[in-house]
């Protein structure tokens, strides 16, 4: 996007007089050229609703109290799978749909819209007219051949059928059975009622009545788990999974911002890594090891990356030994010994991994 002086002399060049309170930011000038294009090429016409989704915080910005309380929760946040696609909003309106995208376009200023190269999503939905439906553009196939070149991901794949002609698009997709589907989690407006005030868990009620008025196959829910979210978490990660989204059941929808309360929590991380220390154990492992710590060499330095507590019993007895006066050491053969280790993400105060677990000990 064009930076704030250019946007200024754009708006100089059209004669359009933007008034500002404050510090001058681009939202105001990008608004006002929007209106002046549309008003030019589309006269007598309203501006269609340009509506960004709600943005997603991330759970390495949490510390760690903060996301043990989130994994110990029972009820007041949910979890959905994170889709690896593209984010849209699909608009039902009396006589079109619109899919929107969140990148503005340099030349109209509007939201990208895709629904010329999808119309595949815009059969059967007239049972939910006056509705907008949130979630992610995913193409089913993880390699398309556009003729240039191989998109070798599920992601690239759909990115490259958004980015081509309405024409080509629908080549790609009915030559390779790559139509690209429409994964829904959340609903802004349910049959003209604008339903962003209401709490995550009600607007999830109007999402499972909008589906029964709809029989597209392209489109789908995203399923919720409300227990057991941690294992959720980890099951989709060892099916291959993108990672999840934790979302606080109470919470309204705010277009465009980005929010504490919707958190992405990605895959996690995989560091080779040698024991640098260890913790005696309490809480029933006393007398035992209760945490090796991992570090990484730095420039000739050891920094430190992760603690591992999470042990198997007979591990946990390898590693301990007592010197006489009962006292827990580590037995020998394991400092400095190299293991691969993985972690869900870095804590954000910290730098280490969190909820770190030993994958399998490296040879050497």
């Amino acid at each position: 996007m064009k930076n704030l002086a250019q946007l200024q002399a754009e708006c100089a060049a059209h004669g359009i007089q933007v008034e500002t309170k404050g510090r001058a930011s681009k939202e105001p000038y990008i608004a006002a050229l929007r209106d002046h294009h549309w008003r030019s090429n589309h006269p007598g016409e309203p501006l269609p609703a340009q509506i960004m989704p709600m943005l997603l915080g991330s759970w390495e910005d949490l510390d760690d109290a903060q996301a043990e309380v989130l994994e110990q929760d029972h009820h007041a946040w949910i979890v959905q799978p994170k889709m690896d696609g593209v984010r849209a909003l699909l608009h039902i309106e009396d006589d079109r749909v619109r899919i929107t995208g969140r990148t503005v376009s340099e030349v109209t200023y509007r939201l990208s819209e895709f629904q010329d190269n999808l119309p595949h999503l815009a059969e059967d939905l007239s049972g939910l007219n006056g509705s907008i439906l949130d979630g992610e553009l995913v193409c089913p196939v993880s390699r398309l051949d556009t003729g240039s070149t191989i998109a070798e991901s599920s992601l690239q794949a759909t990115m490259a059928i958004l980015a081509a002609s309405p024409h080509k698009a629908r080549q790609f997709q009915e030559g390779q059975h790559a139509h690209v589907r429409f994964h829904v989690f959340d609903i802004l407006r349910s049959c003209g009622q604008d339903v962003t005030s209401l709490p995550l868990m009600d607007r999830q009620d109007f999402l499972a009545l909008a589906f029964r008025k709809q029989t597209n196959n392209f489109i789908e829910p995203v399923p919720s788990f409300v227990v057991n979210k941690p294992d959720i978490h980890r099951r989709i990660i060892e099916a291959g999974g993108e990672g999840t989204v934790w979302k606080k059941a109470n919470a309204a929808y705010e277009p465009g911002r980005r929010v504490s309360y919707w958190i992405k929590r990605k895959r996690g991380i995989e560091v080779e890594a040698f024991v640098t220390g260890f913790k005696p154990g309490t809480n029933g492992h006393e007398a035992m090891i209760g945490a090796i710590e991992f570090g990484t060499a730095n420039n000739g330095s050891i920094e430190p990356i992760a603690w591992v507590s999470s042990l198997p019993l007979v591990n946990r007895s390898r590693m301990t030994q007592l010197d006489s006066a009962g006292n827990v050491k580590l037995a020998p053969g394991y400092l400095g010994r190299r293991a691969l280790i993985l972690g869900q993400d870095r804590s954000a105060k910290s730098g280490r991994l969190r909820h770190a677990r030993i994958v399998r000990w490296l040879a050497g």
